[in-house]
């Protein structure tokens, strides 16, 4: 309760407090689902900031314990993930990227552990689920029990993961910072294992809160970062693209590493103009430990003409997705054909490169054919890379490989 009364004296403007409860719930279940977006946002507030909050408690108990004999209550409108949202039956931990997985999807990444306590996300970005079309978010309060009967055990279990990430299930977790308290809770489990850390992952600037967190030695910053007409008119609510820069280098004057992941990259008119400009100003204002680059992926032509607006867009990289919907079909790297992402791939390398010849750079999510074209360029083996966000990225630009996982998933087996 002390948690919640601390958000809800954060908030800024008019806001109404109701109570889900045994009686209501169908009818609030609905009406959740019918006050986003609203029609009367000021102009000068970004409109996911309107998006309703729903506080609950991470259902901690287990499996079997499924909702489904509450939907029945409900209108046909609502779905099962509404209610599971809303009563905190939402992913606690999950082993990300494990190798076989990769394998099937030719996808190259790390396995790791991510966490998470908020499902939906604060921003509202256009290529995202949980953005411009998530209908609320879902804040779990019971923060202390998850650090015991979750975290605690998937460190101790797991050896092997010496970084764990806190991004599950969309949320951009830092927005809620100071108040919700999950990075104090979150460094000070951390703390009392040792050379384990865990990330913060972002796309927003809200970072003077950590000046007071004590364990802050224990955490790695990663923003998602891009150009300035994508933050502004395809990310709304995430303020300018310099302004995770900037926030960035307050962190590294607090001592905290930051590494930077162009992710998703959309192409936009102008795309090389407005990305070497971000590029420029992220390696004048900080020193990342690494950069990463992905395209908007995880799409298909169709997605990307629905979600985004065309007319922003590069027309010929547009015209290459349309030309190979039919082949990216199915792929996890999908819109984008493989010779279009190289030749934006090789722009970024090249970018970075003009600015820093020793910042370490990668793709993320990629396929084995773009690390196998991409990897001398990269100045890294695709097997045993640093990446942004990796369970074994430890800070310093160091690869803490262990007897338990000493490959990337590029590798065919979790040797």
């Amino acid at each position: 309760m002390e948690r919640l009364e601390r958000i809800l004296n954060a908030l800024k403007g008019n806001f109404e407090i109701s109570e889900i409860n045994d009686s209501n719930f169908p009818a609030a279940v609905e009406e959740l689902k019918n006050l986003y977006p609203s029609g009367e946002v000021p102009s000068t507030v970004p409109v996911s900031y309107t998006k309703p909050l729903v506080f609950t408690t991470m259902d901690l108990r287990g499996p079997g314990f499924n909702l489904k004999h509450l939907l029945k209550k409900c209108p046909s409108s609502v779905l099962l993930p509404d209610l599971e949202r809303i009563f905190g039956h939402f992913p606690r931990a999950i082993d990300q990227h494990p190798h076989t997985r990769d394998q099937e999807n030719n996808c190259v990444c790390w396995p790791t552990y991510n966490f998470g306590t908020i499902a939906g996300c604060s921003h509202g970005c256009l290529y995202c689920s949980d953005g411009i079309r998530g209908k609320f978010l879902s804040v779990a309060l019971n923060l202390e029990d998850v650090m015991e009967k979750v975290v605690r055990p998937v460190i101790e279990n797991n050896p092997w993961n010496r970084v764990f990430r806190m991004i599950l299930n969309n949320a951009d977790l830092i927005t809620f910072e100071p108040e919700y308290g999950l990075f104090e809770l979150f460094t000070e489990t951390l703390s009392s294992y040792p050379d384990r850390y865990g990330y913060f992952h972002t796309s927003s600037c809200n970072v003077a809160w950590l000046v007071n967190l004590k364990h802050r030695d224990r955490l790695i910053g990663v923003w998602s970062v891009s150009c300035e007409t994508m933050a502004e008119k395809i990310e709304s609510g995430t303020g300018k693209a310099t302004d995770r820069f900037d926030a960035a280098r307050l962190c590294q004057e607090m001592g905290i590493p930051v590494r930077f992941k162009f992710k998703p990259i959309i192409p936009v008119k102008n795309w090389k103009q407005e990305y070497a400009a971000s590029i420029e100003y992220s390696l004048k204002v900080a020193q990342p430990e690494s950069i990463g680059f992905a395209l908007y992926m995880w799409n298909t032509y169709e997605s990307l003409v629905s979600s985004l607006p065309v007319e922003l867009l590069d027309s010929e990289c547009v015209d290459a997705a349309r030309q190979a919907a039919e082949e990216m079909k199915g792929k996890v790297y999908g819109p984008f054909p493989h010779e279009t992402r190289k030749k934006i791939y090789q722009f970024f390398i090249q970018q970075a490169r003009q600015h820093s010849k020793d910042v370490l750079l990668y793709v993320s999510t990629e396929s084995r054919e773009m690390w196998d074209e991409l990897k001398d360029n990269l100045g890294q083996d695709p097997n045993v890379y640093i990446c942004g966000c990796g369970s074994l990225a430890i800070p310093g630009r160091k690869l803490a490989a262990n007897p338990g996982l000493r490959y990337s998933t590029y590798h065919p087996t979790p040797i």
